[in-house]
């Protein structure tokens, strides 16, 4: 069975730490640690300048409509990581790291735009916030050797030698929620999971990750169903999904969605499983009267454990820079540092911060831990690279930070990680 309560987290992370000053190639866990190896001489290049030693990163999210306080917690998450690297002199112990920030609004014409605005000051992007920005982005990269950090799970940009990964994918998020809530007698052979997920590829990762897991554990899979981000009216999707006696629905969408959502169901008087992940929940909910419902019907994947359990070292040290509580975007973006500031070490390490420069530190570096928040990336040739294959499976409960109750942490599915997952 592999995985572990939350209790045991600190021991693991403490263990993994003392295991990391020992390997060979693997990427130190210690923020600002910098590499064990020399650093060559390095060269002035767009967005980092030999003259003040400043590495400049860029982080392309929403500053703005809808979601700009979910991306702001990220933008914090990230700058609390690199004041810690900061606070031991930056990268190397001498190149402090600066975050210049840019709107997409979550749009990718205007990812584009922001992008051509911002390229020739940083070195990097540190988080693009939108699978359709990334997109958008991408073939720009390519044409400019840069490299970005998507702020995403889509496994599609695993392989993509301009972008760096890291987070467990949508389909593995599926796949270990689904095989736990099997495992814990909550869904069985006999069960009939269904889906409400976007129409767009984010959508359709999850469908495959149902798929393989009907063909796995034996239960039937239902009706697909699908909707808009802008939607606001779900009552068909939740009528298909009730005369199809869905007892688990695999939901792929936004906070911004699931008001709407629960209220069309709870109008249908339908309560199956909704199985979905962390940014479906806004904090703003546990004070409206949908909180009943999502308390006695959603199971939630995340990252880390419980947000006040600093025996994991990255919620210990995220706390401690925040002064409060972090929320779980505060801990995607403080993950989505640590891999930049890994992938910056190993670039400063081999003397070159130009993009292809970047692109041949990622493919030098084995993998990189996380602080106990959650399993390693792997990196090296884009061919290797493999997100984490673990989960955090929590239930709703609004009395607990963030409204996340960890059920257990960082899960890997009985049967291990599903293909191209």
């Amino acid at each position: 069975m592999r995985y572990r309560t939350p209790g045991a987290i600190g021991i693991v992370a403490a263990a993994a730490l003392l295991l990391t000053s020992c390997a060979v190639q693997t990427a130190p866990t210690a923020p600002g640690g910098g590499s064990s190896t020399a650093s060559k001489t390095l060269a002035s290049v767009p967005g980092f300048s030999l003259s003040d030693g400043v590495i400049h990163v860029g982080e392309m999210t929403a500053l703005s409509g809808p979601i700009a306080p979910s991306a702001n917690e990220q933008v914090a998450g990230q700058q609390a990581y690199y004041d810690i690297v900061n606070a031991k002199g930056g990268i190397a112990g001498k190149y402090p790291v600066k975050v210049t920030t840019a709107d997409n609004q979550y749009n990718p014409q205007l990812a584009v735009q922001e992008y051509q605005r911002i390229k020739d000051q940083v070195v990097m992007l540190s988080g693009i916030l939108g699978d359709a920005s990334t997109e958008a982005l991408l073939p720009i990269l390519k044409q400019n050797k840069s490299v970005a950090l998507p702020s995403t799970q889509s496994s599609r940009f695993t392989a993509q030698e301009n972008l760096g990964m890291t987070f467990t994918s949508y389909q593995s998020n599926v796949w270990n929620a689904l095989s736990y809530l099997f495992e814990k007698g909550r869904i069985s052979k006999s069960s009939t999971v269904c889906s409400m997920v976007q129409a767009d590829q984010s959508g359709q990762a999850r469908q495959d990750a149902l798929e393989h897991a009907g063909k796995e554990l034996g239960f039937a899979v239902g009706p697909k169903t699908e909707f808009a981000p802008t939607d606001t009216a779900f009552t068909a999707q939740i009528q298909t999904l009730k005369t199809a006696k869905c007892d688990l629905v695999v939901f792929g969408g936004a906070n911004g969605n699931v008001p709407n959502v629960v209220a069309a169901a709870t109008q249908l008087d339908y309560a199956p499983i909704w199985e979905t992940e962390f940014f479906s929940i806004a904090q703003s909910f546990k004070d409206t009267d949908i909180a009943t419902y999502l308390k006695d019907n959603f199971v939630i994947t995340g990252l880390a454990g419980d947000l006040d359990d600093t025996s994991i070292e990255g919620i210990k040290l995220l706390t401690e820079k925040l002064g409060k509580t972090p929320t779980m975007q505060n801990v995607y973006g403080f993950m989505q540092a640590i891999t930049a500031t890994r992938i910056l070490e190993k670039a400063v390490e081999l003397g070159d911060l130009s993009g292809a420069g970047l692109m041949k530190a990622m493919d030098g570096i084995e993998k990189i831990e996380y602080l106990g928040l959650n399993g390693d990336m792997t990196y090296g040739p884009v061919a290797k690279r493999l997100q984490p294959d673990t989960s955090s499976i929590f239930s709703y409960d609004p009395t607990a930070p963030g409204s996340l109750k960890a059920l257990t942490a960082q899960y890997v599915a009985p049967k291990g990680r599903g293909p191209g997952f």
